[in-house]
C-alpha cells in the first residue's frame, strides 16, 4: 500500500475541528488518555505537539515502586495539571498532587453530606480522643464519639484503619489554613451494637424455642444475688432461686454456688422469656434418701423435736421427721413415756411403717421391748406365788409371772397394824388372782382369799371325816360365820 497516498487521503478526510492543535500552558488542568506506561513514567495523549508525561512521584504520595502497583493501564483516562511546557526539545510535564489533595477534600465533603463511612488511619491519641489521617488531611475523633473498648485499647490501634463518619468540617485558620475535620464512630458502633443485640435476640428466641418445662440443661453461674442466682446458657438466662438450690435450708447462696461454676438444673417453669430453674428437683429429698437406706423393722436412733397430744415427733436425719405414736411408747398402756423425755433427748426406735406417697415414717419403741404379758397364763381364781416389789400404806406392788400386780390393803387379811409390819420387799407370798385385764396390763390379787380358800379346804376335809348324813353343807357352815 502507498503510505503517502493513504496519509493524503486521511488528511483530506479530516475536518477543520480535527485539525485544531491543543496548545498547552502551565497551570492548565486536562483529562487525557494513557497511551504508554513505564515503571516510573506515565504517557498521556494531550492532542498536542508532544505527549504529556507524569512521573510517579507527581502522580501519588503513596509509597509504591511503579505505576503497575496502582493498577493504571493503557486506555485509562487521567486528570492532571500541566506544570511545565518546553519547546526545544518538546516536553510537557504534568502533576496530580494538587488535584489529589483537592479530590480527597471533596471526598470528605461528600462524606459529610451523605454520612458515608470512610476509612482513616489512626495516627495518635490524647486524653480527648484519637487523631487520624485521611490521605494528607488530619482528622480528630473525640473520645465521646468513640467506642469505649477502642479507646481503652488505643495504644494497640495506632497505625490501624478505622471506619468513621465525617460529622463536621470547619475552615482552617492561620497560615496553612488546614480545615478542622471532626469524625465520629458513634453511629457505627451504635449500629453494630443494635445489630449484635438483634442477633442475640434472634439466637435467644431460637434457643428458648428448644427449651421446655422439665428439661435438664447445664449452664454457668453468671450472677449471684442474696436470694437467687442467674444461670447463663448459650444465649438464654434463667433464674435459680435460693429455695430451689437445695432441699435443706440455705442462709447464703454463695455458700453453695460460685461465679463461673457450671451447674446442671431442671426447668420447672417456662413463662414467656422467663425460665425458673431448680437444682433440688434433680436431687432426692431427705425423705427419699433416708428411706432408700432404711426399711421397716430397722432399729434407728432419733432425737425428740416436739411433743404432741398424739405422740412424739422424732428427727432421725436432717429434715426427716417421723411420729412415735403414744400407742407405740410401751407395751404398758399406763406408761406415759412422753413425761420421761425432753426436747433433744435421743431415743432408740424401730421403723414401724413407711408411707412413700405421703412421705410419712412411723416409729415404735415397744417393738424393741419384750411384751411381759405375752407369757402370762394366769386366770381369775388362780393361786400363784408373787414377789413383793414395793410396800405402800394402801397396797403391795408385786410381781406375778413377770408382770406387775397389786394387792390392796383390804385383800392383805391384816387384823391390825400396817403392811410394812408384815411384808418386806423381796418377800414371796401366795395370792389368788381376783381380777385380770391383760389389755390394760392390770392384775389384782388377794392374800386374804388364799387364806379363806385354805380354811374352806380344811373345813371340807374335816366334814368328810364326819358322818356324811349330818345334812350340814360347807356353805351353811361359812354362812353361819358371816
Amino acid at each position: 500500500m502507498d503510505l503517502k497516498k493513504k496519509d493524503k487521503s486521511q488528511f483530506e478526510e479530516m475536518s477543520m475541528e480535527d485539525l485544531k492543535v491543543f496548545i498547552p500552558r502551565a497551570g492548565q488542568r486536562v483529562t487525557a488518555e494513557v497511551i504508554a506506561i513505564e515503571d516510573n513514567l506515565l504517557y498521556l495523549d494531550l492532542q498536542a505537539q508532544t505527549e504529556g508525561r507524569i512521573y510517579l512521584n507527581e502522580f501519588t504520595k503513596k509509597k509504591v515502586d511503579s505505576f503497575h502497583e496502582l493498577g493504571i493501564k493503557v486506555g485509562d483516562m487521567v486528570s492532571a495539571e500541566i506544570k511545565k511546557v518546553q519547546d526545544d526539545p518538546a516536553l510537557i510535564l504534568l502533576s496530580r498532587l494538587s488535584m489529589v489533595s483537592e479530590e480527597h477534600f471533596e471526598e470528605l465533603e461528600d462524606a459529610l453530606k451523605t454520612e458515608e463511612v470512610i476509612k482513616a488511619k489512626v495516627d495518635g491519641f490524647n486524653s480527648g480522643g484519637l487523631t487520624l489521617k485521611y490521605h494528607s488531611y488530619d482528622l480528630f475523633l473525640p473520645r465521646s464519639l468513640l467506642d469505649h473498648e477502642l479507646y481503652d485499647n488505643r495504644e494497640n490501634i495506632v497505625g490501624q484503619e478505622l471506619e468513621v463518619i465525617v460529622s463536621e468540617i470547619k475552615p482552617g485558620r492561620g497560615r496553612n489554613r488546614r480545615p478542622n475535620i471532626i469524625v465520629s464512630r458513634k453511629p457505627i458502633f451504635e449500629a453494630a451494637r443494635q445489630q449484635a443485640y438483634e442477633e442475640r435476640m434472634e439466637l435467644r428466641k431460637e434457643e428458648l424455642g428448644e427449651i421446655n418445662t422439665g428439661d435438664v440443661i447445664t449452664g454457668t453461674v453468671e450472677k449471684l444475688e442474696p436470694h437467687a442466682a442467674t444461670i447463663k446458657f448459650e444465649h438464654v438466662m434463667g433464674l435459680l432461686r435460693i429455695s430451689q438450690v437445695s432441699h435443706y435450708r440455705i442462709d447464703k447462696i454463695e455458700d453453695i454456688l460460685s461465679l463461673g461454676e457450671e451447674v446442671t438444673v431442671k426447668v420447672i417453669k417456662k413463662e414467656g422469656n422467663r425460665l425458673d430453674l431448680s437444682v433440688k428437683a434433680l436431687q432426692p429429698t431427705p425423705y427419699e434418701e433416708y428411706i432408700s437406706k432404711h426399711n421397716v423393722g430397722d432399729t434407728v436412733l432419733g432425737k425428740v423435736v416436739e411433743k404432741t397430744v398424739y405422740g412424739i415427733k422424732i428427727e432421725v436425719a436432717r429434715d426427716v421427721v417421723g411420729l412415735l405414736h403414744r400407742s407405740q411408747y410401751s407395751w404398758n398402756p399406763n406408761d406415759n413415756f412422753a413425761s420421761h423425755v425432753t426436747h433433744g433427748d435421743e431415743i432408740e426406735l424401730a421403723i414401724l411403717s413407711i408411707e412413700k406417697g405421703k412421705r410419712r415414717i412411723s416409729f415404735s419403741r415397744k417393738a424393741l421391748e419384750e411384751n411381759p404379758w405375752r407369757n402370762v397364763t394366769l386366770r381369775r381364781n388362780d393361786i400363784t406365788t408373787v414377789k413383793v416389789l414395793e410396800v405402800l400404806e394402801e397396797q403391795l406392788t408385786v410381781e406375778a409371772q413377770g408382770v406387775e400386780g397389786v394387792i390392796k390393803l383390804e385383800e392383805l387379811g391384816l387384823e391390825k397394824g400396817r403392811p410394812e409390819d408384815y411384808f418386806a420387799v423381796g418377800d414371796e407370798v401366795e395370792a389368788v388372782v381376783i381380777r385380770i385385764m391383760p389389755s390394760r396390763w392390770y392384775i389384782e390379787l388377794s392374800v386374804k382369799r388364799v387364806k379363806e380358800i385354805a380354811a374352806k379346804k380344811e373345813v371340807q376335809k374335816h366334814l368328810k371325816a364326819q358322818d356324811d348324813d349330818s345334812g350340814i353343807t360347807i356353805g351353811e357352815i361359812f354362812e353361819g360365820d358371816n
